[in-house]
């Protein structure tokens, strides 16, 4: 056993920096897995995102926000990790099992809570009845999009990714997030000029993206034409709702 132990600590000092990045996202797509909590939590965060991307929020809120979301997913990940240590030592009742997951249960809250006090904050003076306002927010909010709009398909990537449990968040799977971004950044150009050289070789350049994909066989060419058709969706809808 002991053995066995001091070879995964090998094998884990030994990997390369991109497949240390997969077990890290693993360890995130088998929380969001398993646990309803990280479910609610991805809810959340988009939701968040799509507000922030309205509401026209500054650089300091916005990192207020950044922060609470970012402590509440550590905090629901870490309580995941101690769970599954405990269950890993004991499947039988113990009152010290029992106290080392309420504590973590605790340490959720406290970071849940923290966030809905600073989405009031942020938000409370932010939303407007008036729906002109409402629009006029939409439109003064546009040099937040394309960060916005990235973060988003990120995020439906990684959850598509968890749910269909095919491939790792960096590499392969259904569907393809380099795709989904190639294809963003097409629309994303496309709506900033006029100019048609321009847009031609922003194409040249995601056909390029895909047939890599393609040919290195990370992605499937189904995976790559879900995930273009992902990431203009995505990007579309965005930019006609901040242009309404």
């Amino acid at each position: 056993m002991k053995d066995k132990i001091e070879g995964n600590r090998y094998k884990w000092k030994h990997l390369g920096i991109t497949e240390k990045f997969n077990v890290a996202f693993e360890g995130i797509f088998e929380t969001i897995r398993t646990e309803n909590h990280m479910k609610f939590h991805c809810f959340c965060t988009i939701i968040i995102c799509i507000l922030s991307l309205f509401m026209d929020i500054g650089k300091y809120e916005a990192l207020a926000v950044i922060i609470s979301i970012s402590l509440t997913w550590v905090a629901e990940l870490f309580n995941t990790a101690i769970e599954s240590c405990v269950d890993m030592i004991t499947t039988q009742y113990h009152p010290l099992a029992k106290k080392a997951k309420d504590i973590a249960a605790g340490g959720v809250l406290v970071t849940a809570i923290n966030a809905l006090f600073v989405a009031y904050i942020v938000f409370e003076k932010k939303i407007v009845i008036n729906v002109k306002q409402v629009f006029m927010l939409f439109k003064n909010s546009y040099q937040h999009t394309v960060f916005t709009i990235f973060v988003l398909i990120i995020i439906v990537v990684i959850c598509i990714k968890s749910i269909v449990k095919k491939g790792t968040a960096l590499r392969g799977g259904f569907p393809s997030g380099h795709s989904a971004l190639a294809a963003s950044i097409v629309t994303l150009i496309t709506s900033l000029t006029n100019n048609p050289k321009i847009f031609v070789l922003s194409i040249i350049l995601a056909v390029l993206v895909v047939h890599s994909r393609i040919e290195g066989k990370i992605h499937t060419f189904f995976e790559t034409i879900v995930g273009c058709f992902l990431g203009w969706a995505i990007t579309y809808l965005i930019l006609v709702l901040v242009r309404m």
